[in-house]
């Protein structure tokens, strides 16, 4: 093996040692922190149009990652759908992003086509600081201030409601001015 050879291969090790401590040591930089700023967000949805979560400040945000082959996350479309038809209004959003593969890309924009809520590829985002989940379905709940408050592994009305409705109600109630709250 010529030394050129050798330096190769002692940096491939190297390399390859470095990301894997580094994936041990920071783990959480795939996944965002509860209770801290949410991370960037944008995608093009299914329609066209893009969806920024920095847009969305003074809303509150579920971002919900999905598959088609998923039965839980297709089992919780229904709850996720009247939710949203419920409280859009009051300044709740929802973002549907699927994890599946490019060749499934027409079956998932008919699930999403059938949803009133905006979905997309996960694969399209220009920006995910949410990462890749390691499963399906997993969502991340934003306040109207941009925090991440809470993560869910499977959602029903019961959970959206309690856990929601308090964070829209707190949002409506700030966007009233002080004088006019009495």
């Amino acid at each position: 093996m010529s030394s050129i050879e050798k330096s190769l291969s002692r940096w491939s090790a190297l390399s390859a040692a470095t990301l894997l401590l580094t994936s041990v040591l920071f783990p959480a930089l795939a996944e965002p922190r509860l209770q801290e700023r949410a991370p960037a967000l944008t995608v093009t949805i299914s329609d066209g149009r893009d969806f920024d979560l920095a847009a969305m400040r003074g809303k509150v945000v579920l971002i919900t990652f999905w598959a088609t082959w998923c039965g839980p996350c297709l089992e919780e479309m229904p709850a996720l759908e009247k939710y949203y038809r419920e409280h859009q209004a009051d300044g709740f959003e929802v973002i549907a992003l699927s994890v599946d593969k490019p060749g499934n890309r027409a079956k998932a924009f008919r699930v999403l086509a059938k949803l009133s809520f905006p979905g997309a590829m996960a694969s399209d985002a220009s920006s995910n600081g949410f990462g890749t989940p390691e499963a399906v379905p997993v969502s991340y709940l934003v306040d109207a201030q941009g925090i991440v408050r809470d993560k869910f592994i499977a959602i029903d009305e019961g959970l959206l409601d309690e856990v929601i409705t308090p964070l829209l109600k707190k949002s409506s109630a700030a966007a009233i001015p002080a004088e006019m709250r009495k």
